[in-house]
Order: structure tokens, then C-alpha cells, then sequence
């Protein structure tokens, strides 16, 4: 059967990249992408679409991210491989809502690298003129020098895991300091606690604008970085332990450190300094935009301070394109291995033991983004909320495997899984509708754009799986009929996330949940026993060995 030859191939492949990475590398790693561009903008950017309450804006979003990071941290425990979540959809559903989320993956995470690039050349503009324009948008020198940034961050990739993840660690210690020092020093310098007691109030803009906040000003693109720990488990020493381990704890981490940064952020704002009538949060511009920290350091007195800010506006964000270079790889490598890209794809090189076409490619696409995307702000919702609408599987397929594989093992099982699986599914829809109306239209058909993509590699007899027959058709359905019914209240929904406000918030918020919740259990019902968990249960391939271990005498493995 061709899926299941497919199957094997992918396997074989699987087995040669080189299991290096440690439960610290593996934590690193998520660290990496949680702590990038996102501490260095978010926090004003949430400052300006809710005021104070933005600090609850990371609260919740932070805590939606953890139960949709709870239910992947038993799925990736059960099933660790390179580029994991792009298949997991596959595993549950069949080839058409594995292909689609699978695609929206890719998207996002292709779009990664472009974006902390920007954040870096964004930063370096404050003091270099002719890089940025007043409105952060990069000019073509800017450009030049962010295309510049990416392409060595693609030798580090190429050279191997263990190169990549080892400088990734150096970069993550960094990454985490710097944060800390500065929530440390701004707690205790010119802190104005009366910021969160102004006239205007703490929840400013109303509470709809602060879970808008969630999805558009970078909170919860500053969380996804979780996914690194899942999207390199294939490459763990003992995934098993390390893959759970690293994808709770980095949330946990992501949200501690954000939400007081948030904190210092708003005790450091000088309405004086700024120009601005205290309590205007919306106005805020200049350096309290492009440069936020550093801005506020500098205001506070705390210069030295400003310098190491200054100098992480280039590891963080430059560590966490870092690692998404490699994750977008993966991701296509992942999309390869089920079928739908072809072979070439899915070849790992053997003498660096990662997959070099799908690295080339992913530098390739990931400069276009730089076109219709060409400043930080404009593209960290599109990003956010394509990354979150590929973990709208993630509650369903661990339902579905308890249901079809409660053979395999789970080195970590998720209590509660039935009561936190449905939340992982609407907390997610919900982000989604947060990111408003028309990106939620952008997105979806950006999404059905990889029906097209797919179809040039099928009918050039690439393609394994039919992802129109039969049973992936019926396992997938549910998913089409989803993207139109959240388009749709996109458009009707609140004014506020540019709807038509025909659904006034707070009866959106309700309206999402229960449609979210139909959808849940729609999607459990349509999954099924895919022919790859049948050959995973069947050959005892749930955790694989590097291709070295396979090979080696029994007494020496």
C-alpha cells in the first residue's frame, strides 16, 4: 500500500538524524523561541491596545497557551519525531486536515525568521538612521541587512543539531538575564505604581481590547515558542522524559517573565517625557515604540542598562530566528515524510544529518514574507494566528489516540484530558477570532492557497495520499466547514476585532465558544485509526533510534 510504503520511507529518515539534544537543550530551545523579539515590543504594544490591563492580557493568554501546551506535552511524550506537530493532524484525522494544518504550520513558522530579523534591524534603526522609517517599517537597506542576518543563521542550521543547539543554549542564558535584570532594575528605579491608577482606568479600552491584545500585539506569539521542544523531540536523547519536561516548563517560565515585564513597562512610562496626557496609552510613540526598554532605561536614569538592551535587540531576537530556521525546516521535512512534497524533500544529508532542501527553501520563502510584511507590527498577527490555528488539533487527536491507540505508551499523561482537551480547542478558536476580521479572512485563504501547492505535487505523481478520498476526506471535513464558520463570525462579529458588530461582544464570546465546542466534538467523532498509528502499533516504532543505535551490536547500543 502506497501510504504505508510512505510510511516506512519516513521512518528510515527519521532514524538518521542524530539524537544530541538533552532536556536542557530541549527547554533551551522553547526558551529560544519564547524569548525573542516579542519581550523586546509586546509589552508596549500591549500597553497601547489595553492599557494596564494588558497585564492580564499575558495572564490569559499565557494560560490558554498552557493547556494547549499540556495536551501536545502528552502527545509528543506518546510520539516524538522531528517536525512533530505537523503530523499529529495526520495521525488522528487522515491526509486533508493533516496536509491543512500542516500548511498553516509552515506558514507560520517560515514567517518567523523574517519577523526577528525585523526586530533586530527595527532596534539597530534608533541609532542608525536610513534602516527604519518613522512608522517602523523597514526601508530596502533594511531589508538587505535582514535577508544578511537570516543567511547565517542558515550555516548554523546547516552545520547540524548539535552545532545549532548548543549555540542556541549559549544564546538562551543571555536571553533570560537580560529579562530578568531588567524587570529587577525597573521594579526598584522610578517605578510609578499610580500608572495603574490613573483616571482613564485599568481596563482603559474595555475588556474587549484586552483579549484583542492577546492575539495582535505579540503576547501570544511571544508564547508559541513552546513548539520548539515538540518540533525537535526526534532529535532528543530520552524524548520521553525531556519533551514533556521542556514544553510545561517553558510556558511556565514564558509567563512569569512576561507578565512582569508587562508590570515594569507600565510603572515606567513618563507621561512627561513622552509628550503624552497620562492615561493615553493609545499614543504612545517614538522610542517607547521602536525601542521600549532601552527607552525606558534610559529615561530612568539607568544608561549601562540601556547598552545591554541595546546589545539583546540582536541575541534575543537572532537566537529565536535561530531556532525557527530550523523549525520551519523540520516542519516541511514533516510535511515531506507524510506524503505530499515528494521525496526530495524528506532526504536527510548524512554527513550533517539534517534534511538541506527543505533549509534552502524555508530561507527562500521566508524572504517574500519581507514584501507584504515589511515592519515587526504588521506581521506578528498573521504569525500568531496561524500558529494557533494548527494547535486546534491537539485536544481532538489526544482524544482520538486514547480512543484508537490506548496501546501506546504515555510516558506523560495528561489528567483531566477530557475537561482540558475542549478548552485547548476553544481557547485556541478564540485566539483566532481575537486576531479580527479580515486577517482571519487572510489566513484562511492562505491556508486553502496549500490545496493548490498540494495539488501541483499529486498531479506530478509526487503526492502518496489522496487526500480527497474516502477516508481522509470524511476525517477532514469538519475542518472546511470550520474555517468557513469562524470566517463568517469573523465578519459578523464585534466591531472592535472589525467586524460588522451585527455579534456585539460579550455574545461573540459566547457565540465562539459554543460553535468551537460543536466543532470538538465533531472532530473527535471523524477521527480514526490512520494506517500510520496502525504501523506504529503494529512495528513498536513509537520511540525510534538514531540510525547509528539501530545499527550497532546489542551490547554496545
Amino acid at each position: 500500500m502506497i501510504e504505508q510504503d510512505t510510511f516506512v520511507k519516513s521512518t528510515a529518515s527519521d532514524k538518521r538524524f542524530r539524537k544530541e539534544l538533552t532536556t536542557i537543550d530541549l527547554l533551551f530551545l522553547s526558551l529560544g523561541g519564547i524569548i525573542g523579539s516579542g519581550w523586546l515590543f509586546a509589552a508596549a504594544g500591549a500597553s497601547m491596545l489595553a492599557g494596564p490591563a494588558a497585564v492580564l492580557s499575558w495572564i490569559i493568554g499565557g494560560l490558554i497557551v498552557l493547556v494547549i501546551a499540556l495536551v501536545y506535552a502528552e502527545l509528543g511524550g506518546m510520539i516524538p519525531r522531528s517536525g512533530a506537530i505537523v503530523r499529529y493532524g495526520q495521525y488522528s484525522h487522515g491526509g486533508l486536515a493533516g496536509f491543512l494544518f500542516g500548511w498553516a504550520y509552515f506558514l507560520s513558522a517560515v514567517s518567523v525568521p523574517a519577523i526577528e530579523a525585523e526586530g533586530v534591524i527595527t532596534y539597530a534603526g534608533t541609532y542608525v538612521k536610513g534602516l527604519v522609517t518613522p512608522t517602523g517599517v523597514l526601508t530596502a537597506v533594511g531589508i538587505l541587512l535582514a535577508a544578511i542576518l537570516m543567511l547565517g543563521f542558515f550555516f548554523l542550521n546547516y552545520f547540524g543539531i548539535k552545532v545549532m543547539g548548543k549555540t542556541n543554549t549559549g544564546m538562551t542564558w543571555w536571553k533570560l538575564i537580560i529579562p530578568s535584570a531588567t524587570v529587577a532594575l525597573l521594579l526598584t528605579v522610578h517605578f510609578n505604581i499610580g500608572n495603574f491608577f490613573l483616571k482613564t482606568g485599568f481596563v482603559t479600552y474595555g475588556w474587549s481590547s484586552v483579549f484583542e491584545a492577546i492575539s495582535v500585539s505579540g503576547i501570544v506569539f511571544s508564547y508559541l515558542g513552546f513548539r520548539q521542544a515538540l518540533d525537535y523531540g526526534g532529535e532528543a536523547k530520552n524524548p520521553q522524559r525531556s519533551v514533556p519536561i521542556a514544553t510545561i516548563l517553558s510556558v511556565v517560565i514564558g509567563i512569569a517573565l512576561y507578565a512582569l515585564l508587562q508590570v515594569v513597562f507600565i510603572g515606567q512610562v513618563n507621561w512627561a517625557a513622552v509628550g503624552v496626557a497620562p492615561g493615553q496609552w493609545s499614543a504612545l510613540s517614538g522610542g517607547v515604540v521602536t525601542a521600549p526598554f532601552a527607552t525606558l532605561a534610559s529615561s530612568a536614569g539607568l544608561v549601562f542598562l540601556s547598552y545591554f538592551l541595546f546589545a539583546d535587540a540582536y541575541v534575543s531576537p537572532s537566537g529565536t530566528l535561530n531556532v525557527y530556521l530550523g523549525t520551519s525546516q523540520r516542519t516541511l521535512y514533516g510535511l515531506a515524510t507524510l506524503g505530499y512534497l515528494g521525496k526530495s524533500m524528506s532526504d536527510v544529508n548524512r554527513k550533517h544529518r539534517v534534511p538541506i532542501l527543505p533549509l534552502i527553501a524555508s530561507l527562500v520563502i521566508g524572504y517574500i514574507f519581507f514584501a507584504p510584511f515589511p515592519s515587526w507590527y504588521k506581521l506578528v498577527g498573521f504569525i500568531s494566528s496561524s500558529t494557533v490555528f494548527t494547535y486546534i488539533v491537539g485536544g481532538s487527536a489526544l482524544q482520538v489516540f486514547r480512543r484508537e491507540a490506548s496501546e501506546l505508551k504515555r510516558p506523560f499523561r495528561l489528567k483531566g484530558a477530557s475537561i482540558l482537551s475542549p478548552i485547548a480547542f476553544v481557547g485556541a478558536t478564540l485566539i483566532v477570532y481575537w486576531s479580527g476580521w479580515p486577517l482571519v479572512a487572510y489566513l484562511v485563504i492562505a491556508i486553502l492557497i496549500g490545496l493548490i501547492v498540494y495539488a501541483a505535487f499529486y498531479l506530478a505523481g509526487k503526492s502518496a495520499i489522496n487526500i480527497f478520498s474516502g477516508k481522509h476526506f470524511k476525517g477532514g471535513a469538519w475542518l472546511l466547514a470550520y474555517m468557513g464558520a469562524i470566517t463568517l463570525l469573523s465578519y459578523f462579529g464585534e466591531k472592535a476585532y472589525g467586524g460588522t458588530g451585527l455579534i456585539p461582544f460579550p455574545w461573540d464570546f459566547l457565540v465562539m465558544i459554543l460553535v468551537a465546542i460543536g466543532f470538538y466534538f465533531w472532530s473527535v467523532y471523524s477521527g480514526f485509526k490512520t494506517d500510520e498509528i496502525t504501523e506504529i502499533i503494529e512495528s513498536g516504532m513509537q520511540y525510534l533510534p538514531s540510525e547509528e543505535a539501530a545499527q550497532a551490536p546489542a551490547g554496545k547500543k
